[in-house]
């Protein structure tokens, strides 16, 4: 009896052992370079959307819809580094309605753009 209950655990143990840096790799995300993708983003994404406050110009696209704001993107409740990673990766599919151009950026640009727009999410209130 012992002699089962030993080669069962050992079975279930071997089994995590192996699966779980599997499934931490296939979640896990490379993140990217916060200030890398806030220069990019000053040079790149100005024109139309407010970076940041303190970016060189005011954005220059004058037809509604504006372009949101990327302070407001990264607060939108659904926005993750990886939807904004999947979101930039698909830009040669841009909605006609957005009017957004179609920018060719590396891998490691979206990356660091996607990870400056998410350090703009605004910070939880402390505990009182």
């Amino acid at each position: 009896m012992k002699a089962q209950r030993f080669a069962a655990l050992t079975v279930i143990a071997v089994s995590a052992a192996l699966t779980a840096p599997a499934a931490n790799g296939q979640t896990k995300l490379v993140e990217g370079s916060a200030e890398s993708g806030r220069s990019m983003a000053l040079l790149a994404c100005t024109g139309c959307h407010l970076v940041a406050p303190y970016q060189p110009f005011k954005p220059v696209y004058a037809p509604p819809p504006h372009p949101p704001d990327f302070k407001e993107i990264a607060n939108r409740p659904n926005t993750t580094a990886a939807s904004l990673q999947h979101y930039l990766e698909t830009l040669p599919a841009v909605p006609e309605n957005s009017h957004m151009p179609n920018l060719l950026l590396s891998t490691q640009e979206i990356r660091d753009v996607a990870a400056f727009i998410v350090s703009l999410r605004d910070k939880p209130a402390a505990p009182r």
